[in-house]
């Protein structure tokens, strides 16, 4: 692709009337064309993605469609981390008979990725990330979490750095061989995935973040977090827990408001597990009449609500249990399109305001 070429992409992603959604998925259409590009057009497209994802971090998306993304594509391609003609060796060490060939197993692994990437919808931020880990020869950082969660952290190695492809040369040896590289199979392995028992340790850290001093006014109740194993973007996971404990603080006028349960729960359907997290604020309810709730969540473009979404969106379906106007509700703000925006709840008592968050798992 000359440079005429990459010219007219960086004029569409930086175009004011486009909105961030649409640049993502031109960056998604693209993307195959920018694998091609030598390494100083590929830094300036990689820049201007960044740009993007600021704006999209500072809730600048004009318009997103609630029902847009699938996370099942997401267990789908995260199951190739656990097949060994798939990624799997990607964050496992090699126990195939023979010495590990790095170039070969880069070459074979990066077909497997182009191909499923053609397949299915990935939503970018968790493509791009996988691309800068596994298949960037020229590193310019990538993003992950700390052990502890508390920050965000810059890796500056990937399985592409020339580095790391000597060493493994020289030694024959799967990287995961090398503290150094291991760490850095760890950070993306912690970015990509909770396992247990790590949503517990997560959630404990945001409440202890968000509510500080006054964590003993609430009483925090927990069930089965530590069970907890399933792919997705961690960090955007972490800020929407983040947007989401900040509003219950925001909402809790009362004493009786004072209590908040979290409970992880599994299920199956078809070929897939199924995994729930449910944080249900008690005896909080909207003010607002369900028409003006449903323009407001359902844009992904408003306040606390609109962020949370745009965190959530292509990972996980999301829903909101609550009694508006007197009435038992369950809002579908993220769903598949057979999912109606909203219905009656009639299966339990309602006791408050809840996110339940569906997660799927192969």
């Amino acid at each position: 692709m000359k440079s005429s070429k990459v010219d007219f992409i960086s004029n569409l992603l930086t175009h004011k009337n486009i909105r961030v959604a649409e640049k993502e998925r031109l960056f998604m259409l693209t993307r195959e064309e920018v694998k091609k590009l030598g390494e100083h057009d590929v830094e300036k497209i990689n820049e201007l993605v960044k740009r993007i994802e600021k704006l999209e971090g500072k809730g600048s998306v004009s318009s997103i469609s609630s029902n847009t993304g699938n996370p099942k594509h997401v267990a789908d391609f995260m199951s190739l981390f656990n097949k060994r003609d798939g990624l799997k060796y990607l964050t496992h060490d090699y126990d195939e008979n023979g010495d590990f060939k790095i170039d070969t197993f880069l070459i074979e692994s990066n077909k497997v990725f182009t191909e499923i990437s053609k397949k299915i919808s990935i939503p970018p931020s968790l493509w791009r990330i996988v691309q800068q880990f596994a298949f960037e020869s020229k590193q310019t950082g990538w993003t992950s979490l700390s052990e502890d969660y508390e920050k965000y952290i810059q890796v500056k190695t990937g399985w592409s750095s020339k580095e790391l492809c000597d060493w493994s040369k020289n030694n024959h040896l799967h990287p995961i061989r090398n503290k150094d590289y291991k760490k850095m199979i760890n950070d993306f392995r912690r970015i990509t995935r909770i396992e247990s028992p790590n949503l517990d340790s997560l959630i404990k850290k945001i409440i202890d973040t968000v509510f500080k001093d006054i964590k003993d006014d609430y009483i925090f109740e927990a069930k089965d977090l530590d069970k907890a194993d399933f792919y997705t973007h961690v960090g955007n996971l972490k800020g929407a827990f983040e947007c989401i404990f900040e509003e219950i603080k925001e909402r809790t006028d009362t004493v009786n408001k004072r209590k908040v349960k979290i409970e992880y729960t599994r299920d199956a359907l078809d070929d897939y597990f199924i995994r729930k997290i449910i944080i249900s604020h008690y005896n909080s309810y909207p003010s607002k009449e369900l028409s003006v709730l449903l323009q407001e969540w359902l844009s992904l473009e408003k306040g606390t609500m609109g962020k949370i979404g745009q965190k959530l969106q292509g990972y996980c379906y999301w829903s909101v249990i609550t009694c508006i106007e007197g009435k038992p509700v369950k809002i579908n703000i993220l769903r598949d399109k057979s999912t109606p925006e909203y219905e009656i709840y009639e299966q339990n008592d309602v006791i408050g305001f809840t996110h339940e968050l569906t997660f799927y798992y192969k």
